[in-house]
Parts: C-alpha cells; sequence; structure tokens
C-alpha cells in the first residue's frame, strides 16, 4: 500500500502498511515486490523510525528531568546524565535520521551476508534491505515508555525473521540464522569477556590473600 500511495493516499497507505507488517506480515512480505527499488522502503522506515525515537527521546527527557524528585543528587552524576543530556540537543536529533539511514545499510548487509552464507539468499541485497526497512514498523511502539523497547526490538527481529523467509523463498532456519547469529555471537563475546575479567579478578583477589611482606 505504501508504494501505491499515489491511489490509496499518503496516510491510508502508511497506515495499512503499518498493520500487515505488524500483524500479517506473511502475507506482506511475500507479496512485497524485490527489485521495485530502494527509496520507498527508505521513506517509510524513516517515518516511522523517527516517529518512534522522537517519542523515545522525549521519555527519556521527561524521566531524566522527574529524576531530582527521588533520586540523590549524586546519582545524576552517573552515565544517564550524559546520555539524557545528549538526546536533549538538537544536533542529536539532527543526525538521528542519518543514523537511521547507516544502521539501515549497515545491518542490510550482515543480514544478507549471513543469508549469503546459510545458503538463503535467493533474491538479491536489494530484497534483504526491503524486508528490513518495512521491518522497522514495531518503533511505533517506543511511545510506551520503559516497556516499548524491548517490545519493539523483539518484534523487529520476529518480523524480519519473517520477512527475510518469504522475500527470498528460503526456509525460517535460515532466515533466523541470518537475523540471530550476529546478536548470540555478540553476546557470547561479552561473555566470554565477562568470564575472562572474573576470572582475572579471582587470580588477583587469591595473589593479594597469600602475600606475606
Amino acid at each position: 500500500p505504501w508504494e501505491n500511495r499515489e491511489e490509496v493516499g499518503f496516510f491510508p497507505g502508511l497506515f495499512k502498511t503499518l498493520k500487515e507488517t505488524l500483524f500479517t506480515p506473511s502475507e506482506f512480505f511475500r507479496k512485497m515486490p524485490v527489485s521495485t527499488g530502494l527509496t520507498d522502503p527508505l521513506l517509510y522506515a524513516l517515518i516511522i523510525g523517527m516517529a518512534g525515537l522522537m517519542a523515545h527521546y522525549f521519555w527519556d527527557i521527561l524521566f531524566y528531568n522527574s529524576l531530582p524528585d527521588f533520586i540523590a543528587s549524586e546519582m545524576k552524576t552517573a552515565a544517564g546524565r550524559s546520555v539524557a543530556e545528549g538526546l536533549r540537543s538538537p544536533v542529536a536529533a539532527m543526525i538521528t535520521p542519518f543514523l537511521l539511514i547507516f544502521w539501515l545499510f549497515v545491518a542490510s548487509g550482515a543480514l544478507h551476508l549471513f543469508l549469503l552464507l546459510a545458503r538463503g539468499a535467493a533474491a538479491g541485497f536489494e530484497a534483504t534491505f526491503r524486508v528490513l526497512a518495512y521491518s522497522v514498523s514495531p518503533f511505533v511502539f517506543l511511545v510506551v515508555p520503559f516497556c516499548g523497547m524491548p517490545i519493539a526490538g523483539l518484534w523487529v527481529m520476529t518480523i524480519t525473521i519473517i520477512g527475510l523467509r518469504e522475500a527470498h523463498g528460503t526456509t525460517g532456519g535460515k532466515a533466523a540464522f541470518a537475523v540471530l547469529f550476529p546478536f548470540l555471537f555478540c553476546c557470547g563475546l561479552l561473555i566470554a569477556a565477562m568470564v575472562l575479567f572474573m576470572g582475572a579478578l579471582a587470580v588477583s583477589f587469591g595473589s593479594m590473600m597469600h602475600f606475606h611482606p
């Protein structure tokens, strides 16, 4: 519907596409053309993505401003302060669309690479990009404070897996591998780093306990 907005209208096309990607993604991506350009899906992702991110920034600023009412001033100097102040910056708001575009291309490239490794990329890079761009739809849940981010993140991953499966005509397992492997790999590296750090800390502590002047 979004790519047919000249006939259905701008907002009807936008909202119908949003509804279909969120609630009937299999049917949506099965019908989605995979080689009609990047401009329309990119514009859709920018509109939906920016709407959700601006709402998320709003909640961050609002709740940060309310922190002095019930949190000690010492805690205001923690890392959260610099994050909230950064979100307040007009510069941050101005560069967010460019960061979103950058993320779309880089993430699409990574997804397509892993699909190729799994022999699941029957269509080209354009199909992968289009899937990820329309899978930005759950960003609308960022308007919900606190739980909006995890809901959006899980929903984006789910829709992306479904979209890759349908657009490339591959299996759900290969699509899930392309989406989840980078995430699991990073988590594995983080856990390994934490284990090594704790091990080194334990060795240092043990050495100190057995140290005799």
